[in-house]
């Protein structure tokens, strides 16, 4: 049962990053570099380090097809791809290290950049972008990267308690 509130949620996460993130952001950050958050990548990637990468990497090729379809860009499918594949490799990682508020952050920070990281190869091989590397990474990829660690840290507390529970049923049911 618990399954199915954590999808509602993520499905209110994902409606809340479309509208109202958008107008937080202030805009004189907007007229130098580009900021764009991704709480349902941050809500994705928790799930990977709490309760492992094969449920993570199934949450993340879920949402990010949503985000696909709903936010269609020149392709489909590079949402998809980059959330699956970096929730994977974040869990297959949060596997070989304790966990911790300062390990889930920095797991939290190597998904995000594998996650842009994908997402600016795949549209530079197929041509669709033409920003260097340098200009991408500076104006684009660490300002987001910054303010995804802020909201991972002010929400860890909370994606700890809500996932906990559903990682070890057993144990949430003894108490």
């Amino acid at each position: 049962m618990r399954q199915h509130w954590l999808i509602a949620l993520l499905l209110l996460v994902f409606m809340l990053e479309g509208t109202l993130l958008q107008l937080l952001v202030p805009a004189f950050w907007q007229s130098k570099v580009m900021v764009s958050p991704q709480l349902i990548l941050i809500a994705v990637l928790y799930i990977s380090v709490f309760l492992g990468r094969h449920r993570g990497a199934l949450y993340g090729l879920g949402f990010g097809m949503l985000h696909d379809i709903v936010y269609y860009g020149p392709m489909l499918g590079t949402f998809s791809f980059g959330m699956g594949l970096s929730a994977y490799l974040v869990g297959w990682l949060a596997q070989r290290t304790r966990g911790g508020l300062l390990s889930s952050l920095l797991l939290i920070a190597l998904g995000n950049l594998v996650f842009l990281w994908t997402h600016y190869g795949i549209y530079r091989v197929f041509q669709i972008t033409h920003n260097e590397v340098e200009q991408t990474f500076l104006y684009q990829m660490v300002p987001s990267l910054m303010v995804d660690l802020l909201i991972a840290l002010a929400i860890y507390v909370p994606m700890r308690k809500l996932l906990e529970p559903l990682a070890f049923p057993q144990a949430a049911k003894d108490e």
